[in-house]
């Protein structure tokens, strides 16, 4: 197996709504001071790394990751509409306590919509050509690529290479690498903040 990751997929940093254990969705929270930290780690992690290109969601949160590591290597992030995070519709900015298990029903019923937001199966017909685009792109290109995403992302990845969404996970401002054998094909690895508690499904 190839030593470096041919990409790189990295949770945002630490936003008011994962410190408040808040659904986010497409709200854009901004990172909080904490998030800022973890954009600053990110920029050191990856200072002594090779990239070829930096991709990131539009939302702030993402953005203002990507850049802590885009800039410092003088390149430009860039962004990708179809990584916006899972639309949880109502749920955005409501406390998961107050709504358990309301995911869990979307996620056994995934050509249900959430009302006000997108189900499942539009969610992964929306992020899996981008996320397949930039796995073609970074097995042909000689250095890594980055893509700065939020959690549900990562989920669909995971989805899209082991068939189980919930198999390499990591906390705000981790890092999953993606490595491509020979002949076994793709494989994930937390290289950074492993997601012990599984604190997200597919709202992040």
């Amino acid at each position: 197996m190839r030593q470096t990751p041919i990409a790189y997929f990295a949770r945002h940093g630490t936003t008011i709504g994962n410190a408040n254990g808040t659904f986010r969705g497409a709200k854009d929270f901004p990172l909080d001071e904490q998030g800022k930290e973890d954009a600053k780690n990110l920029g050191k992690w990856f200072s002594n790394k090779e990239l070829s290109a930096v991709y990131a969601s539009p939302l702030t949160r993402t953005r203002d990751t990507a850049e802590a590591v885009a800039i410092p290597k003088g390149l430009k992030v860039q962004s990708v509409e179809g990584f916006r995070s899972l639309n949880v519709g109502y749920l955005a900015g409501e406390k998961k306590s107050d709504h358990e298990h309301v995911m869990d029903y979307f996620e056994k019923n995934p050509n249900e919509r959430v009302p006000a937001g997108e189900s499942i199966n539009e969610f992964r017909a929306r992020t899996q050509p981008p996320i397949k685009k930039i796995l073609v792109e970074a097995a042909h290109s000689e250095k890594p690529v980055l893509a700065v995403v939020h959690s549900s992302i990562i989920h669909e990845l995971n989805h899209i290479i082991t068939g189980d969404h919930n198999q390499t996970l990591v906390k705000p401002g981790g890092i999953v690498g993606v490595y491509q054998h020979p002949t076994k094909g793709l494989a994930l690895k937390a290289l950074l903040y492993p997601e012990i508690d599984e604190e997200a499904k597919y709202h992040g």
